[in-house]
């Protein structure tokens, strides 16, 4: 059985928010409402400075904080163990517990059909807000609609600079695999022992290894 993951390489990523972008497009969220976020970090001395960014999404976490607290059953894992919430379940409106229970603040709280233009929703607003329950929780499930489709997740389709590789953490000749036995990806906080399935490349281990040189190759199901 599949275990689908992510290695993320901040040192290829220029924080141009293009998947940011394709994910809110991809999943119609809310105003106010992002299931990656940038952090951004910036080394050094003048003249001698640094940037790098850093996507952040759900984890994937196999043992998950947030569904050991969630009172109704509501977060569950997919196929792959991609980890999902059932907006139809999550009854907490916005105060649950899984949302300290997370330790990277992933979690988002849907507050309200506000429209991107004025008083009105336009009507792909309208029909595309309509599985957003007010007051659920949400997180990034790596476009899970995509992936049993066969297809990559939107952010890692749209990045520029190929930051991104998507594959199955099973697959032990996989690339992704591959980075991670070799520990050249790892998890973005070591000490929480969540068997996560996103990593993040150290700085310069991508290079030399054929995977972050002339761009990420697909995965052979994708």
């Amino acid at each position: 059985m599949a275990r689908y993951g992510l290695a993320i390489d901040p040192s290829r990523c220029t924080g141009c928010y293009a998947c940011i972008i394709a994910c809110k497009s991809e999943n119609s969220t809310l105003p106010g409402v992002s299931w990656i976020r940038i952090e951004e970090k910036e080394e050094g001395e003048f003249p001698k400075v640094s940037k790098t960014w850093t996507p952040v999404l759900c984890m994937q976490c196999a043992e998950m904080p947030c569904e050991q607290v969630c009172p109704t059953v509501a977060i569950t894992r997919g196929e792959g163990g991609i980890v999902l919430i059932d907006p139809q379940s999550c009854v907490c409106d916005g105060a649950g517990p899984c949302l300290s229970a997370c330790p990277y603040g992933v979690l988002q709280v849907n507050q309200g059909n506000r429209p991107y233009f004025r008083d009105y929703l336009t009507p792909h607003e309208k029909q595309d807000y309509e599985v957003h329950v007010q007051g659920a929780v949400e997180k990034c499930d790596l476009c899970y609609h995509r992936v049993v489709a066969g297809m990559q997740p939107s952010c890692v389709q749209a990045c520029p600079s190929k930051a991104m590789l998507f594959g199955d953490l099973d697959e032990r000749a996989g690339d992704l695999a591959q980075l991670v036995s070799r520990g050249q990806a790892k998890p973005l906080r070591e000490d929480l022992k969540s068997d996560l399935s996103v990593f993040y490349i150290d700085k310069g281990a991508g290079k030399g290894s054929g995977v972050f040189e002339s761009g990420l190759p697909t995965p052979s199901r994708f």
